[in-house]
């Protein structure tokens, strides 16, 4: 069997040694002794060699350093393109009258629907049948506040105010009155009596009166 070729390392240890060893008589103790000093020294000088190749080889960039391992960093992930697009949320429903949900009180219905449904931009009632609101005028007005409206001054302390000028200048307090009375003056309320068409007719008509 052929035997192994020695090392580039042990043939330093071994001339090292060999030098050291001259000179000395290689007997008993002192032998060694010099002989684990050498030992030492090798192993020292290995262990140098080595930590200064590992150097070397991180300034030359085999192992990543810090900059490297920072670029690896994966990017986070832009989640806004896979978001739910939003959803309008529905309307309520308009509660049925009468309903639960319905607060609106039987006045709240009424004057909304003189601001919303007839009065013009002028304060005018729309698509009142006059002819048909003198009939009515002198059936349920007339007792109380004459043909031509004047028997009642709803202003006495100053300029006078008839039913007519009320009417014109003021509707929404003519048409409340005429819905649901007035107890400081003794007028009676008539939602209950007459008809929405109706009322509507009347207070066209007295927008006429002088």
């Amino acid at each position: 069997m052929q035997a192994s070729r020695p090392t580039d390392l042990q043939t330093a240890i071994r001339g090292v040694t060999n030098r050291a060893l001259q000179g000395y008589e290689l007997r008993g103790p002192r032998v060694f002794y010099i002989l684990c000093m050498q030992m030492r020294k090798t192993l020292f000088i290995a262990g140098l060699l080595a930590a200064l190749y590992g150097a070397a080889a991180v300034t030359a960039g085999d192992t990543p350093g810090a900059t490297q391992v920072a670029q690896v960093k994966p990017q986070a992930k832009d989640v806004s393109k896979d978001a739910a697009p939003a959803v309008n949320a529905p309307a309520k429903d308009v509660p049925e009258p009468g309903s639960p949900g319905d607060t609106l009180t039987r006045e709240d219905k009424r004057m909304a629907y003189l601001v919303y449904k007839l009065l013009d931009k002028k304060g005018k009632i729309k698509g009142a049948n006059l002819k048909r609101g003198a009939k009515l005028f002198y059936q349920n007005c007339r007792p109380c506040h004459g043909e031509d409206g004047h028997r009642i001054n709803f202003n006495p302390m100053g300029d006078p105010a008839f039913i007519g000028q009320r009417a014109r200048n003021d509707m929404p307090t003519f048409w409340y009155q005429m819905n649901f009375g007035d107890e400081d003056r003794n007028m009676e309320a008539y939602y209950d009596e007459l008809t929405l068409d109706e009322m509507k007719d009347i207070a066209g008509y007295a927008q006429t009166l002088p």
